[in-house]
């Protein structure tokens, strides 16, 4: 019974609409509470939402609330996902009815009519706020539904990518036995060449495991930021380049690297912000440009600046930009990932920053602790190469142990394997003593850890290696209580165990 007044009232204020729109907007110029409301002023934002609560009345007076409600939704979710939350939604409802009070008292005359208008009004606001907590609960809901699915789909790529690393550890092996069967350099030089590839795709692999997986939260360590930066320009090619060819534009990152020391922190956090920022400057800019990354030091701390050539932000974006789930981009996108990069950043006990102009771009700022001068590698001696070592490899998965074994016994290693956790501890057990295992991380029965800590337990002095195809930082912690010596990642060259080999006998020696 409601609508038909503020039908008539939607009728009196199309009147005098643009008195009405200008009352609005000079009301919202001066709320200062709630700055996200700054977006309401750009062009047509306010007309279309006079449109939704009043227009929609007027030419529809006979429309259903179920009509008038949904237009509300669809209006809200607009809002929501343009970055408003539901305070703002609140505060732009109160700043909506101040702007109508002039008309009411122009066009209404005090007395009966002019308190049905306000009932009405009274009505539509318990209507309108109701329907917009409810769609700001489902937007919400649906933007964390989004982040669940990126999370499966991590998992599932790592399961992919732990297969391809066994697979490539294949290629490379096998390719290594024929190699060192030939005499002929041509024949050599094409088994090195698909050597080269199958290890540059296994980079990838690995690139694309350590930006999945890793979050250990282990305490922070030294790094290389450069050599990082390095990294993760190549596990973002695919977007800044392929796919921006794909779409007819040209973007180019572009290094300014300064030889800076290195920096306290975790690979695994500082890879995620990078691959994070250079992301999003990829899709700040829809017609092409230049991302440039820079390293520099300052006041005793490394500087990283990420900038772009992008459409930039304005000084309420900026603002907000590292709140939870606000996003300038719409729909599909979870509004999480600068807030998860002041998170990382800030758990490297550094800082991050943002500092940008519409139209002219932004640019990201990360500073992180320079890590204490170290006191350098502990005077090993040389260990002689132990050709006479005997090897025990580990592995549930065929062709990778019989890749492993060939090519330790051509390089004159007395080798032996076995295709299980149980099966390893009966080897060792009945064909005994072993000088080095090489066990696989991920075997059904007994995991690679397990079989380690048993195998210690028979032989302290047993050289342990653990290699693996899943290419996350394993917990040293977890490594030194099983008992592993090194840790190895598939694919692996002959010559990278054997060197692994040597470090461990020099230790060993030394104790």
């Amino acid at each position: 019974e409601h609508i038909p007044v503020l039908a008539r009232l939607s009728a009196a204020v199309g009147e005098t609409r643009g008195d009405f729109l200008a009352q609005w907007k000079a009301i919202l110029d001066q709320e200062s509470a709630h700055p996200s409301l700054e977006r309401m002023r750009a062009p047509n934002a306010l007309d279309h939402a006079a449109t939704v609560l009043l227009d929609s009345l007027h030419v529809a007076p006979n429309a259903s609330v179920q009509n008038y409600l949904q237009t509300v939704a669809a209006w809200s979710t607009e809002l929501y996902v343009s970055g408003l939350d539901y305070p703002d939604f609140v505060a732009l409802w109160s700043t909506y009815r101040r702007a109508l009070l002039p008309c009411l008292l122009h066009a209404y005359a005090a007395g009966p009519e002019l308190t049905l208008v306000f009932a009405a009004l009274d009505v539509q606001e318990r209507a309108v706020l109701g329907i917009g907590a409810v769609m700001g609960i489902q937007v919400a809901h649906a933007q964390l539904a989004q982040g669940v699915h990126l999370r499966s789909v991590g998992r599932l790529t790592g399961g992919i990518t732990h297969a391809l690393n066994n697979t490539m550890a294949v290629i490379v092996g096998r390719a290594q036995i024929v190699e060192e069967q030939l005499t002929e350099e041509a024949q050599r030089e094409e088994l090195r060449t698909i050597q080269r590839i199958a290890r540059a795709g296994a980079d990838s692999l690995k690139r694309l495991q350590q930006f999945a997986f890793e979050r250990d939260g282990h305490a922070n360590t030294r790094l290389d930021v450069n050599t990082l930066i390095n990294d993760v320009i190549q596990l973002t090619r695919f977007r800044w380049r392929d796919d921006a060819e794909a779409s007819g534009i040209s973007i180019e990152v572009v290094k300014d690297l300064d030889v800076v020391p290195p920096v306290m922190g975790q690979v695994s956090l500082l890879r995620d912000a990078l691959v994070e920022l250079i992301l999003n400057s990829v899709e700040a800019m829809p017609l092409g440009g230049l991302v440039t990354i820079r390293t520099d030091r300052a006041e005793g701390r490394v500087v990283v600046l990420v900038s772009d050539q992008g459409v930039g932000m304005d000084a309420i974006a900026q603002a907000r930009a590292t709140e939870p789930f606000f996003t300038t981009k719409g729909a599909g996108h979870v509004g999480l990932g600068l807030t998860t990069v002041a998170s990382m950043v800030r758990e490297m006990n550094g800082t991050f920053s943002l500092a940008s102009t519409p139209g002219e771009g932004a640019t990201a700022r990360i500073t992180l602790p320079m890590a204490q001068p170290s006191a350098g590698p502990a005077d090993l001696r040389q260990a002689r190469l132990a050709r006479w070592a005997k090897i025990l490899v580990v592995d549930d998965e065929p062709l990778v142990r019989d890749v492993a074994a060939r090519t330790f016994l051509l390089r004159g290693f007395q080798t032996v394997a076995a295709d299980s956790g149980a099966d390893a501890l009966r080897v060792f057990t009945e064909q005994g003593p072993f000088e080095v295992v090489i066990v696989d991380l991920g075997m059904p029965g007994m995991n690679g850890f397990e079989v380690a800590r048993a195998l210690k337990d028979l032989n302290p002095k047993t050289i342990v290696i653990l290699m693996t195809g899943w290419a996350a930082e394993l917990d040293a912690k977890k490594m030194r209580e099983a008992g592993i010596d090194r840790a190895l990642a598939k694919p692996f060259d002959a010559d990278q165990v054997i060197q692994l080999i040597s470090e461990a006998l020099a230790i060993q020696e030394k104790m």
